[in-house]
């Protein structure tokens, strides 16, 4: 029987709903075999993890989900923010812990604003908002939705975040990130393999802008590769048929990895452990070229 592999999870250590420890547990209980764990620009669920799988007969594959965006010269557009998945980097690397140290820092004030921002029409506080955050964690956007959940404002986390905390909103707040070239440098010479996260998810163009032509596309990509980057994550729920077909194009042209995953956020989002998953094939070629340490059993 062909392991189930989940490469993409988040806790309590960014914006997911479980501890660590819970996660491994959901884990468990959802039938995983291997499972990636990748917070926020953190690494800080590694050790609670590796505590809680030991002797489980899973394997957790230690990684982090580094924040980027893109910036197109000239064009006039704002940046696009991009989500680069990095598995097995070093811990120690002082390059990655120099960019999640800043990335960390900008987001907690841009939390800050935005919520000054929502005061406007919304009851709500940044004090009430920093006790939903864990100590060491990455704040970001679900803190505020947990917060318009619990008032009654919105019944999810999907509906505030398609309500007044999308980013293209007036309450919105960008934060900083590198660029999308430089955390592929940064990830590599970390040791990880760089993946990109759900990266054609409709309307909202990510790595590379979906309105060009698919040769200007593909060019996108081609450039991108040669850059350093490893992977596609195509099996996602955000990313629509159309994306999928053209993204199985890029990887097939450059011998691409390609993962599936669920992207689950325990209660936060209604993904599922599990609803999408990686071949073995893949992940032997993730556990071949990550060498900034080691899976987690």
């Amino acid at each position: 029987m062909p392991l189930r592999i989940d490469l993409h999870a988040h806790t309590t250590c960014s914006d997911g709903a479980d501890s660590p420890t819970a996660l491994v547990e959901h884990a468990l209980a959802a039938g995983l075999d291997v499972l990636g764990l990748s917070d926020h620009d953190t690494l800080a669920g590694w050790q609670e993890a590796a505590d809680a799988v030991s002797g489980s007969g899973m394997t957790v594959i230690p990684a982090i989900e580094l924040s980027a965006q893109v910036i197109d010269r000239g064009a006039g557009t704002p940046p696009r923010s991009v989500h680069l998945l990095g598995y097995l980097p070093n811990p120690d690397n002082a390059a990655l812990r120099q960019e999640t140290d800043k990335i960390r820092s900008h987001r907690d004030h841009r939390l800050q604003l935005m919520v000054e921002k929502l005061q406007t029409d919304f009851d709500l506080s940044w004090e009430e908002v920093a006790k939903t955050i864990p100590p060491g964690a990455t704040a970001g956007r679900p803190h505020i939705a947990q917060i318009l959940i619990d008032k009654g404002y919105f019944p999810d986390t999907s509906a505030a975040f398609a309500g007044p905390l999308r980013a293209d909103g007036p309450y919105h707040v960008p934060h900083y990130a590198p660029l999308l070239t430089h955390a592929i440098t940064v990830l590599r010479d970390a040791g990880a393999v760089p993946i990109l996260a759900h990266p054609y998810t409709g309307a909202r163009s990510g790595a590379i802008d979906h309105t060009l032509s698919e040769e200007d596309i593909m060019t996108g990509y081609d450039a991108l590769v040669d850059h350093g980057l490893a992977g596609l994550e195509i099996d996602h729920r955000e990313n629509t048929e159309a994306g999928k077909a053209l993204l199985q194009s890029v990887a097939q042209r450059h011998d691409l990895i390609v993962t599936g995953s669920s992207d689950y956020h325990g209660t936060k989002k209604p993904n599922q452990l599990g609803e999408n998953t990686t071949s073995e094939e893949h992940l032997e070629r993730i556990l071949a070229h990550g060498t900034g340490t080691k899976p987690l059993s």
